[in-house]
């Protein structure tokens, strides 16, 4: 062998390592006083992390008014305790009689699907039991807590006088909420912008009656020839709530711009901090898209949370011991019948299942029992292919480019078949066929391809 020939076999093999480090362990950099890992970890699907399952039931609780002896309503929080019996107190059901229908049900899953694609939960199931309401989630999902606190909120978004606390803008009256921010010299303002609709425009249509109003009171005394002027602000405001919480107050002239059915209300001006825009960018973000998929028609309460651990945890370490040995039998019988070529497609063999791991990672491919399935093709298809490799190589009338080629044409038939059953599989089994379909595609391209860039050229230098 050339000294060429061993310098180009050396450099192959090492960057066959290099794949094979990066590809089972990983890249990991410094970032603070931690280390970290370059690559993705790995996603796993619900039946083999486990899953959480939540429970919302319709909110059966009331809601206490009181009235004083002239029947004006007053606030609770302003009664002394022991004296509620001097009120007359009127109980409101936070849902009523009539709203309990099935279409109102439907029509709040609905809306909870549309709250968990804004919160990118793409891997649930969600049920609903039409005679009580009762709604059940289970989910695959590493932000439960994001799911808790937003599913049931009601999400309603006014526009209300601080003073009257009457409805200005209700949530029917617009058709989307957007947010958005602007920059300017003295630091930036954040937006919330509603796209109106008939009612709306109609409701709004005298807004200019709210804008800054200053009133004089001129008066003459005994004592002074002077005169004294009394300037009195009835500047009008109004609050943005959702639901019971306030995110702004504002003042009509300075932070309500209405430009034909488009009504912009800022919601923070001035922001100097990056940290502060963020975090009301994600307010405003948050409240517009809850906003526009609607308020739901019935009031719900986490009635019940639970982690289901998956079967398949308990044989986990079982599972990869077995994987382990496998591939190192698979290796071994490469080696004893191949010898020195059984040692060099041995190397290829777990330098592409490092690229496919790798690739994965890094389309972010929920690890499922169908993707395992999908992956035990692939190392299958890896070993075909390099045992027929080997064996060709061992056929002396024809050249090294024949055998390669023909090796390759004997795997295009299995290709088609184990993509087939593993279809039909992903379908049996109801479960999303795109993360199966992506390991087959890139398995077979990293095993194709992989070996034809590293084990190919490397049995080419030792065979000639």
């Amino acid at each position: 062998m050339k000294n060429t020939d061993k310098l180009k076999l050396i450099l192959i093999i090492l960057i066959c390592v290099l794949v094979i480090l990066f590809g089972f362990i990983g890249a990991y950099k410094k970032q603070g006083n931690l280390y970290k890992n370059i690559l993705k970890d790995y996603k796993f699907a619900s039946d083999i992390k486990g899953s959480t399952v939540m429970e919302f039931e319709v909110d059966d609780s009331v809601n206490t008014k009181y009235y004083d002896a002239d029947g004006n309503e007053v606030e609770a929080d302003s009664i002394e305790e022991g004296q509620e019996e001097n009120y007359t107190t009127t109980e409101i059901p936070v849902n009523q009689e009539e709203e309990l229908t099935v279409e109102n049900y439907e029509k709040t899953v609905k809306i909870m699907k549309k709250r968990l694609s804004f919160l990118k939960a793409d891997q649930y199931k969600i049920d609903l039991d039409k005679n009580t309401g009762k709604i059940v989630l289970t989910i695959d999902d590493d932000y439960i807590e994001d799911i808790e606190n937003l599913l049931p909120l009601e999400g309603k978004l006014q526009l209300i006088d601080s003073k009257t606390e009457d409805v200005i803008l209700d949530y029917t009256d617009f058709d989307s909420a957007e947010a958005s921010y602007v920059s300017l010299d003295d630091g930036y303002n954040t937006y919330i912008t509603l796209k109106l609709n008939k009612s709306g425009l109609e409701k709004i249509k005298n807004i200019d009656k709210y804008k800054v109003v200053e009133t004089q009171n001129t008066e003459n005394t005994e004592e002074s020839e002077k005169t004294s002027t009394d300037t009195t602000d009835t500047t009008p405001k109004f609050k943005l709530m959702f639901d019971s919480d306030e995110i702004c107050e504002m003042e009509y002239d300075k932070n309500l711009l209405l430009s034909g059915k488009v009504l912009r209300i800022t919601t923070k001006s001035e922001i100097s901090s990056s940290s502060t825009l963020n975090s009301q960018l994600n307010i405003n973000t948050v409240v517009s898209k809850l906003a526009t998929y609607g308020k739901l028609p019935i009031i719900y309460t986490l009635s019940a949370e639970e982690f289901v651990k998956a079967d398949i945890l308990n044989y986990n370490n079982y599972i990869i011991i077995s994987v382990i040995v496998i591939c190192a039998l698979l290796v071994i019988y490469l080696i004893f019948k191949y010898k020195l070529n059984g040692i060099i497609a041995s190397l290829g063999f777990i330098t592409s299942i490092a690229i496919a791991i790798m690739l994965i990672k890094m389309i972010g491919i929920a690890i499922s029992l169908n993707v395992i399935a999908a992956i035990a093709a692939i190392i299958i298809l890896n070993t075909v292919l390099l045992t027929n490799l080997l064996k060709e190589l061992s056929n002396k009338e024809k050249d090294f480019k024949e055998n390669v080629k023909d090796a390759y044409l004997k795997v295009v038939d299995l290709c088609v078949i184990i993509t087939i059953i593993l279809i039909v599989f992903a379908f049996a089994n109801m479960t999303v066929i795109s993360s199966v379909g992506l390991v087959i595609f890139w398995g077979y391209v990293s095993t194709l391809v992989g070996n034809l860039i590293f084990t190919v050229p490397m049995l080419y230098i030792i065979n000639n």
